[in-house]
């Protein structure tokens, strides 16, 4: 069934992590993260000239970094062990960020293989064991083709 044009509420939306290929992929949601960021952005280019007096730019390479706040849990954790094990290992791994679950017809986020590059631990008096977690895009390839990040939208 299609989504209800209505807003959309961050309590509502999924990060997931694919254990799967990106043709086949079988994804985990991540349902220990809050604080979920996806921040797409541009290089700039500078394109001026003498033909205006104004600084003129274009848009150049774009840019992806998702970050969240990953509340750690004692014993079997294997989301965590999965992003632990990336980070320690350089390892790629494909998320995606959605406004929605991941099957539902019209949801949509960024999709993309990303390397862990940061895996810092916040151990606040009062608040749980908190990880801050940044993910990039990073180089992997699939039956010999580079992936490279998509806008998903499911339809």
């Amino acid at each position: 069934m299609p989504l209800t044009p209505s807003p959309v509420v961050g309590k509502d939306c999924k990060l997931y992590l694919n254990a799967g290929t990106r043709t086949t992929p079988t994804w985990t949601e991540l349902k220990s993260a809050i604080n979920v960021s996806a921040n797409l952005g541009k290089g700039e280019a500078d394109v001026s000239a003498r033909y205006s007096s104004w600084k003129l730019s274009k848009g150049s390479l774009k840019e992806l970094e998702i970050s969240f706040t990953y509340r750690h849990r004692q014993g079997a954790d294997t989301v965590f062990d999965t992003l632990l094990a990336a980070y320690i290992n350089g390892t790629p791994k494909e998320f995606a960020v959605m406004d929605a679950t991941i099957t539902e017809s019209g949801a949509q986020g960024p999709r993309a293989f990303c390397e862990v590059m940061s895996l810092n631990l916040s151990q606040e008096l009062e608040s749980s064991a908190e990880y801050e977690i940044t993910l990039k895009p990073t180089y992997y390839e699939e039956t010999g083709a580079v992936v490279e990040p998509q806008w998903h939208e499911v339809t």
